[in-house]
């Protein structure tokens, strides 16, 4: 998945100086398909290592996040119109659909909690979670440079958790684990010229971690920039 998207920046930086001069129609890419890149930062949230200890306390379950992406979308003809039983609209007011790879940190959370026997020991624990996705993005026009986009997808996450006893280094715990999990998401992009758009979003990944003490959900609400070809 990161080789992928790798190739998929890379190719956004081979191409960019002819996105910027008009287009990738030399390239053989259809004149309606845009590609694109950009990157978002902004609130993850997991409680990993607070659900990993039954008496855990003073959990911090929420962390700044970060993810970038790329992808590809077809929208319709630039100047086409379609009759509809209403009228002729734009074809440029309909909903097009993407799809997009991307790698999301979600952060780290943390909490404490208790160790031995009878609980005598205090304990630590962290959950560090992070995943890359591949999803289907839908786009439906609201507004005059304006959307609204919806994601489903899979993600693969990696979590790395870790349990620290200071009173008895022997009964520190390190493990790390991966998977797959669901993807939803969905938010709003607006276009501020036809090469740049801002895009705010909410990322929902189900079951990370599964079938260990830290299994949670995770999401991360983010804002970015988006780097289109047209």
């Amino acid at each position: 998945m990161k080789t992928l998207i790798s190739c998929s920046l890379a190719g956004m930086a081979l191409w960019a100086n002819a996105a910027f001069a008009g287009g990738m129609e030399g390239y053989g890419v259809p004149s309606n398909v845009s590609l694109y890149a950009g990157a978002s930062a902004g609130m993850a949230s997991q409680d990993g290592a607070c659900v990993a200890d039954s008496t855990s306390s003073n959990c911090e379950d929420s962390a700044t996040g970060s993810k970038f992406f790329a992808g590809l979308r077809a929208t319709p003809n630039h100047n086409g119109f379609l009759a509809t039983p209403g009228g002729v609209i734009p074809s440029a007011s309909l909903p097009t659909l993407g799809i997009e790879v991307g790698h999301m940190d979600l952060g780290e959370s943390t909490a404490n909690g208790t160790a031995g026997r009878s609980g005598i020991y205090d304990s630590k624990l962290s959950s560090e979670l992070s995943a890359s996705y591949l999803a289907g993005v839908g786009y439906v026009p609201v507004a005059p440079r304006t959307e609204l986009l919806g994601k489903v997808g899979a993600a693969y996450w990696k979590q790395n958790g870790s349990k620290t006893v200071a009173e008895d280094p022997s009964m520190d715990t390190i493990s790390t684990n991966s998977g797959l999990g669901m993807l939803l998401g969905g938010g709003a992009q607006v276009q501020v010229n036809p090469n740049l758009s801002l895009r705010g979003e909410y990322e929902h990944v189900f079951g990370t971690a599964t079938d260990t003490p830290y299994e949670s959900d995770a999401g991360l609400l983010s804002v970015g920039a988006v780097f289109s070809t047209f």
